[in-house]
């Protein structure tokens, strides 16, 4: 049996938004430590790896006992699970519970009321991911703000945004037939801080977007030339971390 209760349920639903923007269907595992989750999306050029811990739940029962190596795996319908958090006050707390032989989650929003709901459990491929193994030149640190400051920006002329650092600024940029944009942030300061030396690659900026518009927390971003991107941030004790590929050619 599997019993979690999560106080904070406007965080909870963050993580699992920051989740819901690359995949529909998700497979979750739990350990005597953590729920964890890691899946590509269906386009196969992203990745999200997520870790809420132990000791950010209220309540954290795990029977493993008769499971292999330990685990339990179950596959949920994201979209589901976020319409029913979207139903939720902000003092409610949240129970997730698994029973032996069932093939439903029971959810329960418990508040001046408390509010049953059952999503049907469901097969999700069960494959091994792989983090990239990347030995990244560049790592910045920025604010949420900043960077999604630039990113919007950058929509306005493309689709993909160049990042980029170089005499210790973090650049932003982009340019097509609809004009040019350009964002220099000096690093050192409070918003952004740069280690390491020059690096340059290219994304989709949709891609960026909903990756970081739950994030409230430091974003850090891993860069290597035209090398898949690392970016991460904490929501509460939740751990977020993303991969995305590259563009390599120029517009």
């Amino acid at each position: 049996m599997i019993k979690l209760i999560i106080k904070d349920i406007k965080e909870f639903n963050k993580s699992i938004d920051a989740i819901g923007v690359l995949i529909n269907e998700g497979l979750f595992t739990i350990d005597k430590e953590k729920m964890y989750l890691r899946a590509t999306d269906p386009s196969q050029i992203s990745l999200v790896d997520f870790i809420m811990p132990k000791d950010a739940f209220e309540q954290f029962v795990a029977d493993l006992s008769k499971e292999k190596d330990d685990k339990f795996t179950f596959g949920i319908n994201i979209n589901n699970l976020l319409q029913i958090l979207s139903h939720s006050s902000a003092d409610d707390k949240l129970l997730i519970e698994i029973t032996e032989g069932k093939s439903s989650l029971t959810i329960e929003l418990i508040g001046k009321s408390k509010r049953t709901f059952n999503i049907p459990l469901i097969d999700v491929s069960d494959q091994e991911q792989p983090l990239p193994k990347i030995q990244f030149d560049v790592t910045v640190q920025i604010t949420p703000e900043q960077l999604l400051g630039g990113i919007k920006d950058a929509s306005l002329f493309s689709s993909h945004i160049t990042l980029r650092t170089e005499s210790d600024k973090f650049i932003l940029e982009t340019q097509s037939s609809k004009g040019k944009f350009k964002q220099e942030i000096d690093g050192g300061s409070k918003e952004v801080v740069i280690s390491g030396k020059a690096a340059k690659a290219m994304y989709p900026l949709d891609y960026l977007q909903n990756m970081i518009k739950n994030a409230k927390s430091t974003i850090t971003l891993k860069l290597k030339d035209d090398m898949p991107l690392e970016l991460n941030y904490t929501i509460g004790n939740a751990a977020i971390r993303y991969f995305l590929a590259p563009r390599v050619d120029s517009e």
